[in-house]
């Protein structure tokens, strides 16, 4: 009793607890709000208390002191400009504009950005054009700039450069020009977005749209100019794409990656949204994302100059370059970009890999001189907003062709693979007849493995009979028996590694096609009979979600199972002991895993494995009407291959040998000359310990 009395009493007693801090508190006896110098302070959320500097109005090491740069007036109040948003290019891929962006005035930011090409379409709704910038719920912004000594006149007015309105100077449907100016009239920063305007032949819009990248690319003009007697350093930040379209959450697996590519001989950077969380994490600020922000702009950064940095997905990117006329090494040793850090934009509690990312960049100390000198400083950037496409990512200013990820082991076979399927896709065929074309090619280019394959195993099973001979004898003694097998396979010219040549040839191919496979653009939202999208799987119908296959109940993965599991069934030899029955049952075991691996794959890649297994299967059938022979001593045609007998279908009788020098010896292959070179080694070695025992024995009966 008196156990319950106490653990009733500590219930109430948290509760209560809770309640008073949590509600009671900070309803009806708020905490009052310092005022320091007439500002008011920041709560603890912004941490301004244990007396750091914040983001805003950290003072770049090397800008020397901003306080002494502009002097702040008390009483200036910001300029109030109209909430405007304006839209630059056209949806309308006749009027030459591939893009339609969105410019929203508050931080004269990028909102979104839409893909005006029909063919890509958003995934969820068929009827809008797919929307690559600017699908983060957060007020964050692509293009928002932040400059310390106008940041910290905004700070008092519970504002910042990024978030308040600037003025529209001028636009049209190619250009937007934003202007805002400090409130103590000193700096005056301008913003002037492009959109280029393609010119193409009637009739060319599809091959413009696959071939010209200048339609993908708005240009950013930042000017800053100072408008005081006195020289000012300015040191600006620059966000970089944020919101970044992610497709099929459910079944993708490549998620959003920050990737630079540095100039000179610093290392490219490939960056996820895991290691992010993880960089934020090690930080110790909690939740705190000033701290966070600052931390990772001063310890966590990459101070290379670089070509491009963007942030990509499958099959879409958006990259950063500046428009930078000098020199190479002119750039590296006088660079704008001081050092560029990342950032998380929104993180996904429930899978991280989810997750918002993007980075920032920061410019080095540019000295502004006094008003009527050399009081301005103009920086150009490029932003790249299109398909992966290896004709729009490799001309200048990005380079970019490495965005396009097909590994590092058989990126070559990839690339061969995606140029072939781009071949077919290019004479019109639909992409589900052009990953058919390709199988046929790859299993055309294999039929001579495929060909031995068949033979190696019809002579093996032609030796199961004499085998089982070799098993009754030996009984239990498997050393006496693995050695007679192979003397049989031997003599009967057998290479036991002889089936896995083809798996060895087709296991690279496998990788580069997957590889292939998830970085065409073109099989995004191709169509063939049910399936929608051949990038994604075929998704026939709703299910209960269950753990790792999800929601949709794939039909093309349980076809491929099957057909391997006849494949199987084909060609590999009836188990002539328990091991070998053992073998084949976690075959077919591993066959069936391997359906629930593809569970997630591309319907496309799907469409290659069934049709491989077909053309298998026929091949099989084919090989299937002809019987080898071998003389009784074992040896074979002139040309190394088993003399074949070709008997037709339904019909007896002598069968006519394709082959025929008998007298010839045998030509052994690489694994039988292995295998008569250890049993020489074996022979030798027990021939020596024979000696060596003859003559201890000899030493004894002296």
């Amino acid at each position: 009793m008196d156990n319950r009395r106490f653990v009733t009493f500590l219930v109430f007693f948290f509760a209560f607890t809770y309640l008073y801090n949590g509600i009671i508190v900070p309803k009806f006896f708020p905490r009052p709000v310092p005022v320091v110098d007439g500002d008011i302070a920041e709560d603890e959320a912004g941490a301004e208390a244990d007396g750091e500097t914040s983001v805003a109005a950290e003072a770049d090491p090397n800008s020397g002191d901003p306080d002494v740069a502009v002097d702040v007036v008390e009483d200036a109040e910001p300029a109030v400009h109209p909430h405007r948003l304006l839209n630059i290019g056209s949806l309308d891929p006749e009027s030459g504009y591939f893009l339609d962006v969105v410019l929203n005035s508050a931080g004269a930011a990028i909102e979104s950005v839409k893909l005006a090409d029909p063919k890509f379409k958003e995934l969820k709704d068929a009827t809008e054009q797919v929307q690559v910038v600017g699908t983060n719920s957060t007020e964050d912004r692509t293009f928002t700039t932040a400059i310390d000594a106008i940041d910290e006149q905004l700070k008092k007015h519970k504002l910042t450069l990024e978030t308040i309105d600037w003025e529209v100077v001028s636009s049209d449907a190619g250009h937007a020009t934003f202007a805002f100016e400090s409130p103590n009239h000193a700096l005056k920063v301008e913003k002037t977005y492009f959109v280029n305007k393609v010119e193409f032949a009637p009739g060319e819009i599809k091959e413009a749209f696959t071939t010209e990248s200048s339609g993908f690319t708005i240009e950013l003009e930042l000017k800053v100019t100072n408008l005081s007697d006195k020289a000012v350093p300015v040191v600006y930040e620059l966000q970089g794409p944020v919101g970044v379209v992610l497709e099929n959450e459910e079944h993708t697996r490549k998620y959003r990656d920050i990737k630079i590519e540095f100039l000179g001989e610093d290392d490219d950077v490939t960056l996820g949204a895991k290691a992010v969380a993880k960089l934020c994490e090690t930080m110790g600020f909690g939740t705190n994302e000033a701290k966070i922000r600052a931390a990772l702009k001063q310890k966590e950064a990459w101070t290379g100059a670089f070509r491009y940095a963007g942030v990509d997905v499958q099959f879409f990117a958006a990259l950063v370059a500046p428009l930078d006329g000098r020199e190479e090494a002119e750039r590296i040793s006088s660079r704008w970009i001081d050092r560029t850090y990342p950032v998380m934009i929104q993180e996904d509690r429930v899978d991280v890999n989810m997750s918002d990312i993007s980075f920032r960049m920061v410019s080095n100390p540019q000295e502004l001189a006094a008003k009527g000198g050399d009081d301005s400083v103009t920086h150009k950037y490029a932003f790249f907003v299109g398909p992966k496409r290896a004709t729009l990512l490799d001309p200048e200013p990005m380079r970019a062709d490495q965005v396009l990820d097909y590994g590092s082991y058989f990126g070559f076979i990839a690339r061969g693979m995606h140029y072939l399927l781009d071949t077919f896709y290019g004479w019109g065929m639909p992409y589900f007849l052009a990953i058919i074309c390709l199988t046929v090619l790859v299993r055309g280019c294999m039929f001579p493995l495929s060909r031995k394959q068949a033979i190696s195993a019809a002579r093996m099973k032609d030796l199961q009979p004499k085998l089982a001979e070799l098993k009754v004898k030996y009984g239990d003694d498997k050393e006496k028996f693995a050695k007679a097998q192979m003397e049989l396979w031997r003599k009967n010219n057998i290479n036991p590694l002889g089936g896995c040549l083809p798996l060895f040839f087709q296991f690279p191919v496998f990788i580069a096609l997957y590889t292939c496979l998830n970085t065409a653009v073109d099989l995004r939202l191709s169509s063939f009979l049910w399936i929608e999208n051949l990038a994604a799987p075929d998704a026939l119908m709703r299910m209960p979600k269950l753990p790792f296959l999800g929601s949709d109940f794939n039909l093309l993965p349980c076809i491929t199972v099957v057909l391997f599991l006849m494949q199987q069934k084909m060609f590999m030899p009836p188990p002539a002991d328990e091991q070998a029955a053992a073998q084949q049952k976690m075959m077919n075991f591993m066959t069936v895993f391997m359906g629930v691996m593809f569970w997630h794959v591309p319907a496309g890649l799907c469409i290659y494995f069934i049709a491989s297994s077909v053309w298998g299967i026929a091949e099989r059938k084919l090989l299937g009407n002809t019987k080898l022979a071998t003389d009784e001593d074992g040896s074979d045609g002139d040309d190394g291959e088993p003399s074949v007998k070709v008997i037709p279908p339904g019909k007896g009788g002598q069968a006519k040998t394709a082959s025929a020098k008998p007298e010839l010896p045998a030509k052994q292959g690489f694994m039988a000359k292995l295998m008569a070179a250890a049993e020489e080694a074996q022979r030798q070695t027990e021939n020596k310990r024979e000696k060596e025992g003859k003559g201890k024995g000899k030493k004894k009966g002296r």
